[in-house]
């Protein structure tokens, strides 16, 4: 019986463990189908002249891939009039986005042929809604990272009315998307059964990392840690709010605290910027590779993102590298495995900044917890862990 093929559609970007959080979602789903005994081809598409297609990106995953295809996608402006107007009311996806075109349509029918694709998994939105509106007749799987439409009214919350308009549209887009495709998986639990109102092929499969077992001691005084690029809105937002409301009030109480930040900060905003770069209690690293040297165990790794969107890919990290993870009960919405045993729930972010208070002043409360957290790590974060949740899903499909 020969292998079952599969065509991973995935963004022109990097896929490992911890460039991003998106980089961590490719892997890990690369790294599952290959367990379970696929063959991957992988389809990078490029979206604009700036992203360029890097061979070395794919190094992390190159042995558990097949073969890598690039592939440019196609967008063309449409022409004003009636037509343009009708699609406002009636296809909403061409007229949102302008890659729903014959080119793109007729390349993926070319790669499905030569390389005798039995279905297709589409890492986040642009690339599913390409190809379930091309109705191509190969069973397709959305991998759904966030409702776009809930990010961009957090994004702008006082929306003009074109704004409000196109917002609207692209809830109309997700919408049918979530209907069309075969099945979708989701790294969200509560965005997994909003995706069950519309598609009865969910799956909900939380973001799995490699087992670390360091010999690397805790800090002597527990320092806060944020971890991620201000890219990412959750990231931004949340930090910047943790710093504006969290930072002083922890200070006073806590003077030699630290908070440590990892990531790039391309993204961030002015006053963002201002106050990491002017207060001697933050040290911010940019981007590290290897996060053992700064994800220590037993410090304590903020979370204040106040919303439940998406999934928030570092959970996992956190467990993996024993440390104590602060969250707003919000943002870990989207995992039910995080419970008060293994995490410190906060109802908002001046709760977050007194019970963070209260870790520094209990030695032994923060360390169970980073055990709990470690514990739950193995048994649900990891391939092996949920690879056969996954393959009773696709064998359903």
């Amino acid at each position: 019986m020969s292998l079952k093929t599969v065509l991973f559609v995935v963004n022109n970007s990097k896929i490992d463990l911890n460039s991003s959080g998106g980089a961590s979602v490719y892997y890990s789903h690369v790294d599952l189908l290959h367990a379970l005994g696929y063959k991957i081809i992988l389809l990078a598409t490029q979206w604009n002249d700036v992203s360029i297609f890097n061979d070395d990106d794919y190094n992390d995953v190159r042995d558990k891939i097949d073969t890598i295809v690039s592939y440019s996608v196609v967008k063309k402006k449409p022409n004003k009039g009636l037509k343009r107007l009708g699609e406002a009311f009636f296809n909403p996806t061409k007229f949102e986005y302008y890659f729903i075109n014959n080119e793109n349509k007729f390349f993926f029918e070319d790669i499905i042929l030569k390389h005798n694709i039995d279905f297709i998994w589409a890492e986040w939105r642009w690339n599913a809604i390409m190809i379930a509106a091309f109705n191509l007749k190969t069973p397709s799987i959305y991998s759904h990272h966030d409702w776009e439409y809930k990010l961009a009214k957090l994004r702008s919350p006082n929306q003009n009315l074109n704004k409000r308009f196109h917002t609207y549209q692209k809830k109309r887009v997700e919408i049918n998307l979530i209907k069309s495709v075969s099945g979708v998986v989701s790294g969200s639990y509560t965005e997994t059964n909003e995706v069950l109102e519309h598609q009865k092929n969910a799956l909900y499969l939380p973001t799995t990392y490699i087992n670390i077992e360091s010999d690397i001691k805790p800090s002597k005084f527990p320092r806060i840690v944020h971890l991620g690029g201000m890219g990412t809105t959750a990231n931004r937002i949340g930090l910047e709010r943790f710093i504006t409301v969290c930072w002083s009030l922890i200070k006073a109480e806590i003077p030699n605290v630290e908070l440590v930040v990892v990531g790039k900060l391309k993204g961030a905003s002015k006053n963002l910027l201002e106050i990491i770069h002017s207060d001697s209690q933050i040290i911010s690293l940019g981007f590290v590779k290897e996060l053992d040297a700064v994800l220590l165990p037993r410090d304590f790794h903020i979370i204040p993102w106040e919303f439940n969107t998406g999934t928030r890919t570092r959970v996992p990290v956190v467990f993996n590298y024993k440390q104590v993870l602060v969250s707003t009960k919000a943002a870990v919405e989207c995992y039910p495995e995080v419970t008060v045993e293994n995490t410190v729930l906060c109802d908002d972010l001046i709760d977050m900044s007194t019970k963070i208070v209260a870790l520094y002043k209990s030695s032994d409360k923060g360390s169970e917890i980073a055990i709990e957290g470690k514990k739950l790590f193995k048994n649900h974060f990891t391939a092996l862990s949920q690879k056969e949740n996954l393959k009773t899903f696709l064998d359903k499909l």
